[in-house]
């Protein structure tokens, strides 16, 4: 730096050069011992941040493995829980089918029994020596089957509703099975991660980088201000 060899050279020997050379020693001085001083202020400043790098990288390989295994193991975990849900709407699935297949076949018995009814109201709706004796009992049985239509139609709705949820809690549970995949595959490369020394070591190589570059910049600006401070006070020849 400016001013590195100046230590054991007397400047006294050297004003009348700067005088035909038209450079103003103080104008010189000044500038160099600005110059010194910025470089010593910024070289405090870096010195600082990088203490407060150091104190923070202290057993970071320890902390980011500790990190490490906590996010695996919550992974892990996930997909335990992800597992079990896809099991819980399989079965669920399972059910809905089940209760459609149920509710298919009490459709038809229901069918049966409007058809019956309808049959037995006809049958008793005869006529014996100009009156109907049956005529009441063959309107309630023609009631009762109008009755076990609309529960028919209602039961067949229901039963391809169901049969429908069924086919979407499938999928469902395809997709949270997909989903554990990844997780389950992210869980892995998260605990097989092993760079974490690696990536501590570059970042405690470059604090110690910057450290060194930092004490060459404060040791040359210190230079430059103590030069700048000896031009100012000599006085003119």
């Amino acid at each position: 730096m400016c001013g590195a060899h100046l230590p054991g050279v007397d400047l006294r020997a050297y004003p009348p050069h700067m005088d035909q050379l038209g450079i103003d020693r103080r104008r010189l001085g000044t500038g160099l011992l600005i110059f010194g001083v910025i470089g010593v202020v910024l070289a405090g400043i870096i010195a600082v941040a990088l203490v407060g790098g150091a104190i923070a990288a202290r057993s970071l390989d320890d902390r980011l493995l500790a990190d490490q295994e906590r996010i695996a193991a919550s992974l892990t975990r996930l997909t335990v829980s992800m597992d079990s849900l896809a099991i819980t709407t399989e079965h669920g699935s399972g059910t809905l089918q089940a209760t459609s297949e149920t509710l298919s076949s009490a459709q038809e018995v229901l069918g049966s029994i409007a058809s019956t009814a309808v049959s037995a109201a006809g049958a008793l709706d005869i006529s014996l020596l100009g009156s109907r004796p049956f005529a009441g009992t063959s309107e309630r049985l023609g009631e009762l089957a109008r009755t076990v239509t609309t529960f028919q139609e209602h039961a067949g709705a229901l039963a391809v509703a169901l049969d429908t949820n069924a086919a979407d809690v499938d999928a469902m549970t395809e997709q949270i099975r997909l989903l554990k995949d990844q997780v389950n595959e992210l869980a892995t490369r998260v605990a097989d991660f092993d760079r974490i020394n690696q990536i501590v070591g570059l970042l405690t190589g470059g604090i110690i980088l910057g450290a060194l570059l930092t004490a060459w910049i404060a040791v040359g600006a210190a230079l430059c201000a103590w030069v700048g401070l000896r031009l100012r006070r000599r006085p003119a020849v």
